[in-house]
């Protein structure tokens, strides 16, 4: 009967074993937010149809940039550092040329930035938006809101190149040589942020700047 009871247990602790070295194979991390490249693709929030969209925009009543897009487009993710926080909207209903000329029509930007490869930038007072072409899903665009401080302390200004004069960011920040002092820094710290994709914010590094556990219906919500 020992010997009977002994297999048991040696039955019992091989299928635990088993369970935590392979039951989640499939769950590899992606930066802080642990979801996996499944969740990633299949669980963005619904969007309003194109009309709609549209409607939203043209009939928005709110004052601010930021307002106008939380009003009209899903929110996918946040990114929050000790140094400014930005939003992360979607659309898969406007191509990114649509949505920087309905955003222009609506709030006009006191700047916008050349379009170059899947990119542009729209400058308001205090607030960057970016608009950039997803790498991984075909016909998605983000639409970044992130505050100029958050700009200032986080991004990389490589990110702007080809997109606008180094001299411009600069002014938009308030600032005689942000682009060449920050520039220094994220080479000696490659740590910068690069701009958001659908695994989160990516930086030269290997981390992540996702920073919200509790994003607006975006990938793996809910977990």
């Amino acid at each position: 009967m020992k010997d009977y009871v002994g297999l048991f247990i040696v039955i019992i602790i091989a299928i635990v074993v088993a369970y935590n070295s392979f039951g989640n194979f499939g769950n590899g991390s992606r930066g802080m937010s642990g979801s996996n490249a499944q969740d990633t693709y299949e669980e963005l929030p619904d969007e309003p149809s194109r009309s709609e969209v549209l409607a939203a925009i043209e009939d928005s009543e709110a004052t601010s940039i930021r307002s106008v897009i939380r009003d009209s487009f899903p929110l996918l993710d946040t990114v929050e550092t000790n140094d400014g926080d930005s939003e992360i909207y979607m659309t898969q209903e406007l191509t990114l040329p649509e949505t920087a000329e309905q955003l222009e029509k609506k709030i006009d930007p006191e700047d916008i930035s050349d379009r170059e490869e899947g990119k542009q930038v729209l400058f308001y007072p205090n607030e960057f938006v970016i608009l950039q072409e997803s790498d991984e899903e075909p016909g998605l665009v983000f639409i970044e809101v992130a505050s100029d401080e958050f700009v200032r302390n986080n991004y990389s200004p490589s990110f702007f190149q080809g997109l606008v004069a180094y001299s411009l960011l600069n002014s938009m920040l308030g600032s005689n040589n942000w682009a060449s002092q920050r520039e220094s820094r994220c080479q000696a710290s490659g740590d910068c942020y690069g701009g958001y994709g659908m695994y989160g914010g990516s930086n030269s590094g290997s981390g992540s700047f996702r920073g919200s556990n509790n994003r607006g219906g975006g990938p793996g919500s809910g977990k």
